[in-house]
């Protein structure tokens, strides 16, 4: 009986694999963007299909660039140089949900602008470990200096981020001692506003245009995995 049993499922599960063989292709979406998928996932109680779920990643995206506390308000950020890989975290400064954009901060002195100016690909990683959620995506950046869109962000920036952009020598030059690479008269204290418009001429920000978002969310019941794919306009599940 058991054999009967045993037999029966070993025929189903062949079944299954060569039904999923024959119509699974992990290169290529099964639903476009044009379309509703009636497939999705719950999460907190609340039902998400794939259109649902791109619309919440970027809520989420936005509420980071936001809310300082927020476990999404920094990401790793990967950038190219002579083939090697770069990482460092970075502060997400502003999304424009509509556009698929974020923006980051940064010192124009620094090597990660140097890497952009020889490749403009680039990578981002979130991960919010209280949601158990990570977003992976991967984008094409722009940099912005001395132009309207750093004039508006430098105008937002407090003195205690502007702080940053005061060291006298660039970001990465070695120290024969550990330093903030400050002035003396901004070692103990933040500079004033009027003293803070000196590291204007460093500042710059990033434009990163989203190409695809990869996201997952892990749970111990099964985790689940979506792929947004913006430059083809196509999304689809995928197995975790």
């Amino acid at each position: 009986m058991h054999q009967v049993r045993d037999l029966r499922k070993k025929k189903q599960l062949q079944a299954s694999t060569k039904a999923l063989n024959s119509t699974f292709n992990p290169h290529r979406c099964y639903s476009s963007m044009s379309t509703t998928n009636s497939a999705g996932v719950t999460i907190n109680d609340l039902f998400y299909t794939l259109e649902d779920l791109d619309k919440d990643c970027w809520v989420r995206l936005l509420n980071g660039a936001l809310k300082s506390k927020d476990e999404f308000h920094t990401a790793a950020v990967a950038t190219l140089q002579d083939g090697d890989i770069n990482f460092r975290t970075m502060v997400l400064r502003k999304v424009i949900p509509q556009e698929k954009q974020i923006h980051f901060h940064t010192d124009i002195r620094s090597k990660k602008w140097e890497e952009l100016q020889q490749s403009n690909n680039i990578s981002l990683l979130f991960y919010n470990a209280a949601a158990k959620m990570q977003m992976r995506i991967n984008g094409q950046a722009t940099l912005h200096c001395n132009n309207a869109i750093t004039e508006t962000a430098w105008e937002k920036t407090g003195v205690s981020s502007r702080h940053s952009y005061l060291t006298i020598a660039p970001p990465s030059i070695p120290s024969a001692v550990p330093t903030s690479g400050l002035d003396e008269a901004f070692a103990l204290r933040n500079p004033t506003q009027e003293e803070s418009e000196a590291g204007k001429h460093n500042f710059g920000v990033i434009s990163v245009q989203a190409l695809s978002l990869d996201w997952l969310w892990l749970h111990h019941a099964g985790h689940r995995r979506a792929f947004f794919d913006y430059k083809n306009q196509e999304r689809c599940w995928l197995i975790p």
